[in-house]
């Protein structure tokens, strides 16, 4: 199996919102993306003793994302930042203590020898930045940048319980079933891949 030397085209963004349960419900799109990015909030702290680094511990506590998209639709509004339709007006609104639910990311990103599939759990975002410009001879579509936080969620792996920030296989090799498999369902650390 070749590795990859070189990652491009972050495609075919999906989110599934988590019940109370902890269960999600099936993928949907968000189509548009443009970019999207995480940044590590872990940080490393180093023990001295005997003069020297004596123990080093690494923390990957969290994940900031920022995601750059074409639009949003009603229904990720709805679902991701607590958007109301009102029935009554047609008009759909933002309430001003609008509640986040938990949700899943998934992503793929090309290589030039194997493609990846991504996702990271227990995500929640903020409200996006947006700007609206007057046209000019071209056209440049307006896009909005959403920002959030992943803070993982805890999965049973071999009888033990492990908070997991985020998963990914690739289409060859030992994770080719659940590449071929990733998009039925939201990819559960523990449990065999779904067959939708």
């Amino acid at each position: 199996m070749a590795d990859n030397k070189v990652r491009f085209g972050a495609s075919n963004v999906r989110y599934a919102v988590e019940a109370q349960d902890g269960t999600y419900g099936q993928w949907k799109r968000l189509a548009g993306t443009v970019q999207i990015s995480f940044e590590p909030q872990g940080s490393q702290n180093t023990f001295y003793a005997d003069n020297v680094g004596y123990f080093i511990s690494n923390g990957a506590a969290s994940d900031t994302i920022s995601v750059e998209i074409a639009d949003l639709t009603d229904q990720a509004k709805i679902d991701l930042l607590g958007f109301i339709q009102d029935e009554t007006s047609g008009l759909l609104i933002e309430p001003v203590t609008s509640e986040r639910k938990p949700f899943a990311l998934g992503f793929q990103v090309e290589g030039d020898a194997n493609h990846l599939r991504g996702v990271r759990y227990g995500g929640t975002l903020n409200r996006p930045s947006e700007a609206h410009n007057t046209t000019t001879d071209s056209t440049d579509p307006d896009t909005l940048t959403i920002e959030g936080t992943f803070v993982g969620k805890t999965f049973t792996i071999n009888g033990e319980e492990i908070a997991i920030l985020g998963a990914a296989c690739t289409d060859a090799g030992d994770t080719h079933a659940a590449y071929d498999k990733f998009w039925n369902a939201v990819p559960v650390p523990g449990t065999a891949p779904s067959n939708g």
